[in-house]
């Protein structure tokens, strides 16, 4: 049974007049490094997908020295099947605001950006008005709060460019050039926005920040197993009952229970064929492994991975090829063709995948297929081409005696 204990679910915030931003006010006691400490103790990790612990890329940001810093929400949110960064930046406004308001306070950014969706025009609307009445009531602007603390920030539309959920080809897009990744090292933590040190975080990790100070690490990491500290908004899409966002404990359900309990089951007439467990960039799980807990080990004992959090469910009655025609579709059209691995891979296995049509791939076209991935995650410079493959080879490994003419076992 799926226990829900809510941390960043509440009343809705988005009027500064009614919210006094009490993680904001607690942090602007303490000295950076405490604050660091505050987060490390809490065992926070990213909530974008990658899982870098928070405290320690704070630390990172707080180390690093030059003539500006900048601090910036990414809240591009293109991964499909993922939605709760929209929920928190409609409903929990103000907790992102102060989430990044406290990193700021903590690296002594200069200035910040949130970089969202271009599509989510009434999160822009939001996001819009309570940017202007935070400066209107002093949250924003000079000396925040009475303090010596100086701050704001822009918000910035993306032009619909899946890969800017990279953080470095966001900061191309910011910068005004075209949205594609850079080659790391350098970091955007040392050379980041216009060459300067840039911390990147998601929205619901800066919302779990604003809370964290509010209630304390002790609260946060007493949710959760020991890998996997606190609560995690879960996308729940495809073929179940109920869609929507949910807060889970870490832990507390396996993805049976999400989907039965919190998602009312399997739609209609369909039996789950398998779940995508954290977006599309992430390795389908088939209906017999949906029994390990929802937590990041968990999925990764599984076989899979908690990516952003974006659980789709395919039912029994779905067509594979159909699926994997417009994954692949999906993943060559959004790919920024910048390196040679990813671009021509992408394209190859769409064209493999989209000539079958309605017949059966040949145990030639899936060692190609294979081979093209192995060779997109190992030499891809971005997590786009790196995960292209995961969906379409786990669907077709998974699948073979549905999908390949000719398979033997």
């Amino acid at each position: 049974m799926v226990q829900e204990r809510k941390f960043l679910k509440g009343p809705r915030l988005r009027n500064p007049a009614d919210y006094d931003f009490p993680g904001l006010q607690r942090a602007l006691k303490m000295e950076p490094e405490e604050v660091i400490q505050e987060i490390s103790e809490s065992k926070l990790l990213g909530r974008g997908g990658a899982g870098f612990p928070t405290g320690t890329k704070w630390d990172m940001a707080f180390k690093e020295e030059g003539e500006f810093k900048y601090i910036i929400c990414n809240a591009d949110e293109g991964e499909p099947g993922t939605f709760k960064d929209r929920y928190l930046l409609d409903e929990r406004t103000l907790k992102v605001l102060e989430g990044m308001l406290i990193g700021a306070y903590v690296i002594d950014a200069d200035y910040g950006y949130i970089y969202i969706r271009g599509e989510y025009f009434k999160s822009i609307k939001i996001l819009q008005e309570a940017l202007e009445e935070a400066r209107e009531a002093g949250i924003l602007g000079e000396n925040i709060l009475g303090s010596d603390f100086s701050f704001d920030i822009k918000l910035v539309r993306g032009a619909g460019c899946y890969v800017c959920g990279d953080e470095t080809s966001l900061l191309n897009s910011l910068e005004g050039m075209r949205g594609q990744s850079r080659t790391k090292p350098p970091y955007p933590i040392s050379k980041g926005l216009c060459g300067c040190p840039t911390l990147v975080n998601n929205v619901e990790s800066l919302a779990c920040v604003a809370e964290i100070l509010h209630q304390g690490a002790s609260e946060f990491a007493t949710m959760g197993t020991e890998d996997s500290k606190g609560t995690k908004l879960v996308c729940l899409s495809g073929d179940v009952n109920y869609p929507g966002v949910y807060e889970v404990e870490f832990g507390s359900s396996t993805l049976q229970e999400i989907i039965t309990d919190l998602g009312g089951g399997p739609r209609k007439s369909h039996d789950i064929k398998f779940v995508i467990p954290g977006g599309l960039s992430t390795r389908i799980l088939t209906r017999d492994k949906l029994d390990y807990k929802y937590s990041y080990e968990g999925l990764e004992e599984a076989g899979s991975s908690l990516g952003s959090g974006g659980v789709m469910v395919v039912g029994s009655e779905q067509d594979l090829t159909a699926i994997l025609t417009r994954i692949a579709r999906f993943y060559m059209d959004e790919s920024c063709g910048t390196c040679f691995p990813c671009r021509e891979g992408n394209q190859q296995i769409y064209k493999i995948i989209s000539r079958v049509g309605k017949g059966k791939f040949t145990v030639n076209q899936l060692e190609i297929i294979e081979d093209l991935g192995n060779a997109m995650a190992e030499a891809a410079r971005c997590g786009l081409g790196q995960s292209a493959q995961y969906p379409t080879g786990t669907i077709l490994a998974e699948f073979k005696e549905e999908l390949v003419e000719g398979a033997v076992y």
